[in-house]
């Protein structure tokens, strides 16, 4: 109950900052104009980087929060022929515990079947299996037709017994690929798991720490979660510093058309192992980008973001903090990109700095809002962060701190929405907020049991949907 009450009189603070700005500015709204006030843009032949500012002035005494959009566009490749077609690696580690017997472990043995269809003489497979143990069923091989036969009569023996050994499996995956180096095939580890990690390595920083090895090693991992037993915090810790994908499955059916996109998508690479090297002014802070994990390195802050294919455009927003006790202006998102292309280690630079500056006048500070930047902040990522609080309150049967931090959400981006005047957000709020709300109320409703299950449905969806949307890996 105290810590609903804190959420109760976070909200009226909310609001009451929200009508003191009101009174100062006046009573009528001010609609801040759609056009962009701070942009840059770089580009070479395979990459192109534009950055928007959501407001390029911040209020002395606030918290100094500013929002960066930045959209990595990927030159589309060249009409794929067979001499073109890039090669490549791929080691699935597959959970064989007691927990996938029946449909799941048969759903796997028949999409890896199915992979292996699609492989060619260029491409090699390697095949893992986890319980109690690890087992390496076939190192990296290739996909010849004599091989092919082979490896199929193996994983039709394949059986589900035992418990959940899943850092041994992620650790032989990954040693596949450290003690083989290779920057010109395409390489990444499948992690596939319906349970909890319950023997050798469990914890997710020490699971995500192996898994970071694959961004200095070309190659990377991404989880299949299968069901709703599995820890999905755990997945999306692998993959993230994977520089992978996470993929939610609750029917085991669609396992096939998971290795089919990984598949596909390493065959049309155009820029791998992204890295973004962002430099920061003493006592500024980047708090958080697009849910991607954040590496600081003297005065840099160093994301890695995996590999982007041909065409596809992937946009994040970079969360800065700028200290406010005085008036002066701070330079932001002068990035630099470090990738390899064809084998070969590339960099992109020449992204200009916006300007931010930290001034005593409200009216300039809402007069500085991007309202198109602005609301798709808000609308995706910090929708997004939402969803993962909301999702980790129902994973904890806390009703309570769901809808406060729902309430928090939507009081806050009213009150500001009423100078910025943004009809999509707007939008937001009367309808996807209002049916998180409705999924959340449902979620609780029922006897326990039901009730349990539900938990665990919905905490998984509303992570999976955050993790894809904030990420914009969907």
């Amino acid at each position: 109950m105290r810590t609903y009450k804190k959420g109760l009189l976070a909200i009226v603070a909310l609001i009451a900052v929200t009508s003191a700005a009101l009174a100062i500015i006046g009573t009528e709204p001010t609609v801040v104009g759609g056009a962009a006030q701070a942009r840059g843009q770089a580009a070479d032949k395979r990459i192109t980087v534009n950055t928007s500012l959501a407001q390029d002035k911040v209020l002395k005494g606030s918290d100094g929060r500013v929002a960066l959009a930045l959209t990595l566009t990927a030159a589309t490749l060249p009409e794929i022929r067979e001499k073109t077609i890039q090669p490549v690696d791929l080691a699935i580690v597959l959970d064989r515990s007691g927990s996938m017997d029946g449909a799941k472990i048969e759903a796997a043995r028949l999409a890896v079947l199915r992979l292996m269809e699609k492989l060619t003489p260029k491409d090699r497979l390697a095949l893992v299996t986890y319980s109690n143990g690890v087992q390496l069923v076939a190192p990296l091989t290739v996909m010849d037709e004599g091989s092919r036969q082979r490896l199929m009569a193996t994983v039709n023996q394949i059986f589900a017994d035992g418990n959940t050994n899943l850092g041994g499996g992620l650790r032989q995956g990954i040693d596949l690929f450290m003690g083989a180096p290779d920057t010109v095939r395409q390489r990444k580890v499948i992690l596939i798991s319906d349970g909890l990690a319950n023997e050798g390595i469990t914890d997710p920083v020490a699971l995500g720490q192996m898994a970071a090895a694959a961004t200095d090693h070309h190659f990377a991992v991404s989880t299949v979660g299968v069901g709703l037993d599995f820890n999905e915090l755990l997945m999306t810790t692998i993959a993230d510093h994977g520089t992978g994908r996470y993929y939610f499955l609750e029917d085991p059916l669609v396992f096939a058309q998971v290795f089919e996109k990984e598949f596909q998508q390493a065959r049309q690479v155009a820029a791998s192992a992204v890295v973004l090297r962002i430099p920061l002014e003493k006592g500024v802070c980047l708090t958080s980008a697009g849910g991607y994990p954040i590496r600081v390195e003297g005065d840099q802050a160093v994301i890695a973001l995996g590999d982007l294919v041909s065409g596809e455009a992937r946009k994040l927003f970079l969360n800065f903090q700028l200290p406010t006790d005085r008036e002066r202006t701070f330079a932001l998102g002068k990035v630099r990109l470090d990738y390899a292309h064809d084998g070969q280690d590339k960099m992109l630079e020449g992204l200009p700095a916006l300007s931010v500056a930290c001034v005593n006048d409200p009216k300039a500070v809402l007069a500085s809002v991007d309202k198109d930047t602005w609301g798709e902040q808000v609308v995706r990522d910090e929708y997004s962060q939402l969803k993962e609080e909301v999702a980790e309150a129902v994973r904890n049967g806390d009703a309570q701190a769901a809808e406060q931090r729902i309430e928090s959400y939507e009081a806050r981006n009213r009150g500001m929405n009423a100078q910025v005047g943004s009809a999509a957000v707007s939008d937001h709020l009367e309808k996807e907020v209002k049916g998180l709300r409705q999924s959340v109320s449902e979620t609780f409703a029922g006897p326990p049991a039901a009730v349990a299950a539900k938990q665990k449905k919905t905490s998984k969806a509303l992570q999976y949907d955050s993790y894809q949307q904030r990420r914009d890996k969907k």
